[in-house]
Formats: structure tokens, sequence, C-alpha cells
């Protein structure tokens, strides 16, 4: 099983920002089409390793990154299974 936090953005801009700061700062995160079972946002998500996530949170907020909701993650195989922990 893969654990994982999954961010999801307001816009393109700021999903494209949060990927220029993870690589700068070379954050294991990565920019990815938002999962289907998810109906908001700019189109775009991040993902990162669950063990992680909190930190990448912590940086984003730092450098002013809005995001429009949270999401926990497990995967096993090709499922994926999401659970909302906040929206705004």
């Amino acid at each position: 099983m893969i654990e994982e936090g999954l961010i999801v953005f307001y816009s393109t801009h700021d999903s494209i920002k949060a990927d220029n700061i993870c690589l700068e700062q070379k954050i294991d995160a990565s920019l990815i089409p938002t999962h289907p079972s998810i109906t908001l946002g700019c189109g775009f998500m991040m993902k990162t390793p669950w063990n992680n996530f909190a930190n990448l949170l912590r940086v984003l907020e730092n450098e002013d990154v809005k995001y429009k909701a949270l999401y926990y993650s497990e995967k096993q195989g090709i499922k994926r299974t999401v659970t909302k922990l906040y929206e705004d």
C-alpha cells in the first residue's frame, strides 16, 4: 500500500508555483492531473509521500501558495482510495 497526501489548487498558476518551489527546494512531490474522484480545483493536484505531507504544507504556506483542498490517499495496485481532510 502506498500512502500519499494530495493537494488540490485553486488555479493552474498556484499549482505551477508549488511545483517550481518543490523543484527548487528538492521536495519529493509531483504535479499530476486531478484524480477523477475529486471534482474541484484547476485540474492539477500535487502528490507527495504521506510522511512528507506536513512538511510540504508548511513550505507552501510559507511561500503563500493557495490551495483549495487536502486529501489522504491510499493506493493498492491501480485502486486509489481518497479521503478529504480539508476543503476551503
